[in-house]
């Protein structure tokens, strides 16, 4: 869209994919530029979440679920939230937090991984991350499959907070967001 140059004044705003576009006209090219920033900063956020998520998988892969932390978009004292109980706890803070958490996710199964398969700007600085995640039972050998839902926070270009969500839809809803 063309920048606006015309002599009136005038503001419109109106939803373009997950961004909102403002529009305005004589000596209101700020506005133009905050709707430009926004949008880029909607895409850094979700590149940010995006680089997280493929550096969590490959941390698990090689055996060192907190190294992830050492990247500079996540804040040393992120939280990790789920909305069940898991040894009594549901909220996990900084790198030891996680590595407690991902022990005590994982030590039922003999394998267990996971794949993003959606990532949806929710605004606000935040990301909506739609998983898959399968595993093996331990002893039993039964292999699940289940899909669920994250809110990933961000705070000036850095993840502060994941809050999980057994389902997608509740996710989404969470964000003001629908299926």
């Amino acid at each position: 869209m063309p920048r606006p140059s015309h002599e009136h004044t005038f503001v419109s705003t109106r939803a373009a994919g997950t961004s909102a576009e403002i529009v305005a006209l004589h000596g209101k090219r700020v506005f133009w530029r905050i709707a430009e920033y926004c949008a880029a900063m909607s895409e850094e956020n979700v590149e940010i979440v995006r680089r997280i998520y493929e550096t969590v998988r490959n941390c698990l892969e090689r055996g060192d679920p907190g190294a992830w932390f050492d990247l500079p978009t996540v804040a040393p004292d992120y939280e990790w939230v789920i909305g069940f109980s898991i040894e009594g706890q549901t909220v996990w803070r900084g790198r030891e937090g996680y590595v407690d958490f991902v022990s005590a996710w994982t030590e039922s199964f003999d394998e267990w991984s996971f794949e993003v398969e959606q990532l949806v700007d929710a605004g606000d600085d935040r990301v909506v991350a739609l998983l898959q995640q399968r595993a093996t039972g331990k002893g039993s050998g039964a292999q699940v499959e289940w899909s669920m839902g994250q809110i990933v926070f961000l705070e000036q270009g850095r993840a502060i907070r994941t809050v999980s969500y057994q389902e997608p839809s509740e996710a989404l809803e969470a964000a003001g967001l629908s299926e």
